[in-house]
């Protein structure tokens, strides 16, 4: 999935399919639809993981592909978001929003660092300084993805039923959340080098 057509098709489909499943108004249903989205974008970013290792890619062009992909998931997690209080379900969760935005900077923050790995790699300087901070970048993420995911868990917050306002919410926070870990623990697993 290398063009931006097809990471545009991929992410619409993947915001259609979760809101669809909200309008369903049935939890575990918006669950294993958020779940599939989920799972088929971190394959997806594994696999081309290993492609690019495998084809003994320069660590930029691998890191670039893990903050594509994060930024794929956190894009699809703020426009599910979106979509879904604003325009599915009737239910207010005043808080929404306030998780848009962050998903929003995480998206932006993490395609920008990929275009940034991108223009180093096509003029020649590939900069191992900056795969390092991708790579502590990565480590954030995921100590926050499993404190995000013990969080939602102690609260009682996943599953949830639709008496609480911020059910479909949560799926998307959880299941999103697990696919951050896992992409970023792939990454984090084969030790990049320039």
């Amino acid at each position: 999935m290398s063009t931006i057509a097809a990471w545009m098709f991929a992410l619409t489909v993947a915001v259609c399919a979760t809101i669809l499943a909200a309008g369903a108004n049935e939890p575990a249903l918006h669950m294993a639809a958020t779940g599939v989205v989920c799972v088929a974008i971190a394959v997806m970013a594994i696999r081309e993981h290993h492609k690019l290792i495998g084809d003994g890619a320069p660590a930029t062009t691998i890191a670039s592909s893990t903050a594509r992909y994060l930024g794929l998931i956190w894009a699809w997690g703020g426009l599910a978001l979106a979509a879904t209080y604003l325009l599915i379900l009737e239910t207010r969760w005043p808080e929404w929003w306030q998780f848009f935005i962050g998903f929003t900077f995480a998206a932006v923050a993490s395609i920008a660092f990929s275009n940034m790995l991108d223009r180093d790699k096509a003029a020649g300087r590939p900069d191992a300084t900056l795969v390092k901070v991708g790579r502590l970048l990565v480590q954030v993420q995921l100590v926050g993805m499993a404190v995000g995911i013990i969080s939602l868990l102690i609260d009682h917050k996943f599953p949830r039923d639709t008496s609480h306002a911020d059910w479909a919410g949560c799926n998307i926070l959880f299941v999103g959340a697990l696919a951050v870990a896992a992409v970023s623990l792939d990454a984090l697993r084969s030790p990049a080098h320039v």
